[in-house]
């Protein structure tokens, strides 16, 4: 559990001293398990400890748009929770066995009448944890704001290649469709098109760009 963000800088016994200020716990979900169902109440702050899960919003017609994919060390619910919201707008879904760990929002930001340390370095790195997954979420949102289907491949590559020749990309091709909201006939269409043009190349979500 100290091998996450959330207790950078927080030692053991701190660790010892939150469990019981705050009241964290943690729970496991199987693969394809609900950790957070659409319009579930909540009013706490998650954290994956292991395994990965994803977020996705169904509109009225029952098309499934991938808001983001959760990996170890990722925050979930602060942008709902800080909103004032108290109930879940999307379902949290669980992509394999995946550990979660679940912080009370309203103890999480209110300090303990000790003030101690721990509680103060644990508000720090949540904050830290919040602005580093907006900052994720702003680069969704630069990549669909593209015109064209090819842009927002393009965008999307971009964003994981880390400046890397070869890289890979956390998602299938519907979970990418999914990302990038357009249809998955025509994202594969355009992929191969840009292969053929010797734009890029490509292996189920292994990736060269040449260009």
């Amino acid at each position: 559990m100290l091998d996450v963000d959330l207790f950078e800088r927080i030692n053991n016994d701190g660790v010892l001293e939150l469990l019981k200020c705050i009241g964290i716990k943690t729970k496991v979900f199987r693969k394809n398990a609900y950790i957070l169902k659409n319009s579930a109440k909540i009013d706490y702050l998650g954290v994956i400890l292991g395994g990965s899960a994803v977020i996705q919003k169904t509109d009225t017609l029952g098309n499934i748009t991938i808001v983001e994919r959760l990996k170890v060390n990722d925050i979930f619910g602060h942008n709902i929770v800080c909103c004032g919201l108290d109930k879940s707008p999307v379902d949290i879904i669980a992509e394999n066995e995946c550990e979660v760990l679940f912080l009370p929002f309203e103890k999480v930001i209110t300090p303990c009448e000790k003030l101690c340390h721990y509680h103060l370095q644990l508000i720090k790195n949540v904050m830290k944890m919040i602005s580093k997954r907006n900052s994720l979420l702003n680069d969704k949102i630069d990549i669909i704001a593209q015109k064209t289907t090819r842009d927002k491949i393009l965008a999307l590559l971009e964003t994981f290649r880390n400046g890397e020749k070869v890289f890979s990309i956390p998602y299938s091709r519907e979970e990418m469709a999914k990302f990038l909201c357009v249809d998955r006939s025509a994202m594969s269409r355009e992929l191969c098109k840009m292969r053929d043009e010797g734009i890029l190349r490509f292996n189920k979500n292994h990736f060269e760009l040449l260009k």
